[in-house]
């Protein structure tokens, strides 16, 4: 690991804290005493955090076949072991912000990364897989690293900015010539200390260059595919001029029917602006 990223990894305080009502949750969930009924009243206790999971269950995104009315009902679509990782995902937008740093428009990084997550999920639907609410926070959090390579390497963030503006490469070249890692090692790095699920902070780690995965390859596939196809269709921004290099091995990896392509972009063109419209509310937590 390079001698710039090390000191990141050792020093939890580096990266934003966590918002207290994910805290509070993620203790509830993980305590043995905790019922269902305490972890919906910790939620109802934010008003903002409540208001959005139930926009969330009400959404595309789970297309629920009856209106779902109160907390409880709408964990249960969601399901416990997402509550604590939706409840982070949906307060990151408001606190990692555009800065001279890292210039790409909060909500237009936010929509590539929420196009990728619903893209991610939608492949990892049609295919089967299990646990596809992983597929969705992965993609969702694949570039996370860049804003926060903006926060922690300022000067080193603004020259790789500029050589993605001023030369036909790419922002993971640039961070891997400049600091020796790109943003997805950054990225993995802040999902461990957040203690997100090793099979997210994989996924993350991995999708820029999926034959390196030893784990969750076909997850990893699944990502690097649908950050494609989104940048091929100029959903949001993620900080590049161009559309990323493919790799073969990812679409081998992953095993994805060409034919549901179609389908699945489809879905996501559907999809997205409700889902936005849920993450990009103001940031829950904050009072």
């Amino acid at each position: 690991m390079n001698s710039l990223l090390n000191p990141v990894l050792e020093d939890a305080d580096k990266f934003p804290p966590l918002p207290p009502i994910a805290l509070a949750i993620e203790d509830a969930v993980d305590s043995p005493e905790s019922s269902f009924e305490d972890i919906a009243r910790i939620v109802e206790s934010d008003a903002e955090l409540a208001a959005r999971f139930l926009a969330l269950a009400n959404s595309c995104f789970y297309n629920y076949p009856v209106a779902i009315a109160n907390i409880p009902d709408a964990l249960s679509v969601i399901g416990l072991r997402n509550t604590r990782n939706i409840s982070i995902a949906l307060s990151l937008p408001a606190r990692l912000k555009l800065t001279p740093e890292f210039p790409v428009p909060t909500e237009r990084f936010w929509r590539h990364s929420i196009a990728v997550g619903l893209c991610a999920r939608l492949i990892a639907l049609e295919s089967r897989d299990a646990n596809t609410e992983r597929h969705f926070l992965a993609g969702y959090l694949h570039k996370i690293g860049r804003p926060l390579i903006a926060q922690l390497f300022p000067e080193e963030a603004k020259s790789i900015y500029k050589r993605t503006r001023k030369k036909d490469t790419h922002y993971q070249t640039a961070a891997q010539s400049l600091l020796g890692f790109d943003e997805s090692e950054v990225g993995a790095a802040a999902l461990q200390h957040w203690r997100f699920p090793e099979n997210i902070s994989t996924l993350v780690r991995h999708h820029n260059k999926p034959v390196l995965a030893r784990t969750h390859v076909r997850g990893v596939s699944f990502v690097h595919i649908a950050n494609f196809i989104v940048s091929a269709l100029n959903l949001g921004d993620s900080g590049d001029r161009f559309v990323p290099e493919f790799s073969e091995a990812a679409w081998g990896f992953g095993n994805f029917d060409e034919s549901k392509l179609s389908h699945v972009i489809e879905e996501l063109l559907r999809q997205v602006d409700s889902v936005c419209h849920v993450f990009l509310a103001p940031d829950p937590g904050q009072k």
